[in-house]
């Protein structure tokens, strides 16, 4: 039986995409995000707001032509088993981009974020004008994503992914990654706080969305 869904429209819309940051303007570009879990005290739906306020931000700052927003809920059960497929498909897979699983194909938004009840390891699948972007997060009662300031990193990263970024080895940014021994507890930390992103990060973002946004 169909779960009945239940649509909470977020108003993101704030200073334009900005994410909150001061003195923004409108970008040409606007990916919305719809965020789709079976629990609505979920805390990774708070996650996903401050990733997407961090990453409007940082997009400002760096002159990329492009926004994340508005976000949108959709409570209801998101495929486990597709997405545990996806997620031990892509390990050591940098060139796998797979499709949106079936279950999550007909939903709104050019980013899909879905939270998971399994142990897959979370993933980012890169947006195109074609397809929508995909992010997997694994469930988050136990650590990784149960350990303070993890969920908003952990979901920053992912974005950064569906953004075209790829990983780097330097333990002390957003985008540290595999084959790199980095992993998501490196977030952990009793200050809420950005892992930043690198000066590559952000000359491959705006070497990227400069095309796309003309």
């Amino acid at each position: 039986m169909k779960a009945i869904a239940v649509v909470i429209t977020i108003v993101m819309i704030i200073l334009a995409f900005a994410g909150g940051s001061p003195g923004a303007s409108a970008a040409s570009v606007s990916l919305s995000v719809t965020v789709v879990g079976a629990d609505s005290s979920d805390p990774r739906w708070r996650a996903v707001e401050e990733a997407v306020a961090f990453w409007n931000q940082q997009l400002t700052e760096a002159g990329v032509d492009v926004r994340l927003g508005p976000i949108t809920r959709l409570v209801q059960p998101v495929p486990d088993d597709a997405l545990s497929r996806i997620s031990t498909a892509l390990v050591g897979r940098y060139r796998f981009e797979p499709e949106v699983p079936e279950g999550l194909r007909q939903i709104p938004g050019d980013i899909v974020v879905a939270l998971s009840t399994a142990e897959l390891i979370s993933f980012g699948v890169a947006w195109r004008p074609e397809r929508s972007g995909l992010v997997g997060l694994r469930r988050a009662d136990i650590p990784p994503l149960s350990l303070p300031n993890v969920p908003r990193n952990l979901v920053a990263h992912e974005l950064g992914h569906v953004l075209g970024l790829k990983h780097n080895s330097d333990p002390a940014t957003l985008m540290c990654g595999r084959p790199a021994p980095c992993r998501p507890s490196l977030f952990a930390s009793e200050k809420d706080q950005f892992f930043p992103l690198t000066s590559l990060d952000i000359g491959t973002l705006q070497a990227q969305w400069r095309s796309i946004a003309r």
